[in-house]
């Protein structure tokens, strides 16, 4: 189990009109409901963590706000870009408008394995926002520092940890100027010590005031830096509030349950 972290101030939760709205977002794979008319809304700055068992529809909700998966029903604005979904095809704008907001971090690293950090951070920046190559280094290397690997800016992935892979991936996602930040189960394979060093990196950017949603099964994590736990069974949100509320109090059967699991009540 995690250490507590430290609480996040509240004033983190602006009283400013959503930053991020989902409404009625549903997404199934043949006859499987995996996000069933989820509506959800996050503030600029607020930091959501998002728990519940396995199968619950936690990935799948957060690969339909960045668009990994197109809803087949429901919309979605994340700050200027809005989307309704009809079950088809999305245009490449649209995609891009909304995409440009977000960062992602995955279970998995996805690193480039012949590329160093360094490069691994800046590539994308040179693609997608066509900084120049002296700019993308600038920029990879102040990322890499903010993670702290700066000394591992020309290491390959596979002279790095798994703690050390992931904080790429992380500067990565940063140096792309995300607004909301998307982790999915980003310490998941990873044991308790360099688990810890990425839950650091991510207390360090709740600090900032990034929007972040993050699937994850660090109960401590939640429970000290989140400013709202969002409860997600069988597909659908049963069951939001403050941290200490869902963690102590939840009034859902559901949420009883897995809480008496996971944290041995």
């Amino acid at each position: 189990m995690t250490e507590p972290i430290g609480p996040v101030s509240d004033a983190a939760v602006r009283a400013d009109p959503a930053f991020v709205s989902a409404a009625g977002l549903t997404k199934a794979f043949g006859a499987h409901v995996a996000v069933d008319d989820v509506s959800l809304e996050v503030a600029k700055g607020e930091v959501i963590s998002i728990i519940g068992p396995s199968g619950a529809g936690k990935s799948s909700l957060i690969r339909c706000l960045n668009l990994l998966e197109v809803p087949d029903h429901g919309s979605l604005r994340i700050g200027d870009a809005r989307v309704d979904f009809t079950g088809g095809s999305l245009a490449k704008p649209q995609v891009r408008a909304l995409r440009a907001q977000t960062g992602m971090v995955f279970q998995a690293f996805n690193l480039f394995p012949h590329f160093s950090a360094l490069k691994n951070v800046a590539l994308p920046q040179m693609r997608v926002h066509k900084r120049s190559r002296a700019e993308a280094e600038e920029r990879a290397m102040a990322e890499l520092t903010r993670v702290g690997l700066a000394s591992k800016a020309n290491a390959y992935p596979a002279e790095c940890s798994g703690g050390q892979q992931q904080r790429i991936a992380i500067a990565r996602a940063l140096a792309m100027d995300p607004e909301l930040m998307l982790f999915d189960e980003p310490t998941s394979g990873l044991d308790p010590e360099i688990g810890a060093e990425i839950l650091q990196v991510m207390r360090g950017l709740a600090a900032d005031d990034m929007t972040m949603l993050i699937v994850t099964h660090e109960m401590e994590f939640a429970r000290h830096v989140s400013n709202r736990v969002v409860v997600m069974v069988d597909g659908a949100v049963i069951e939001e509030g403050p941290p200490e509320q869902i963690m102590t109090q939840p009034e859902h059967e559901r949420t009883q349950q897995f809480l008496s699991a996971v944290l041995g009540r």
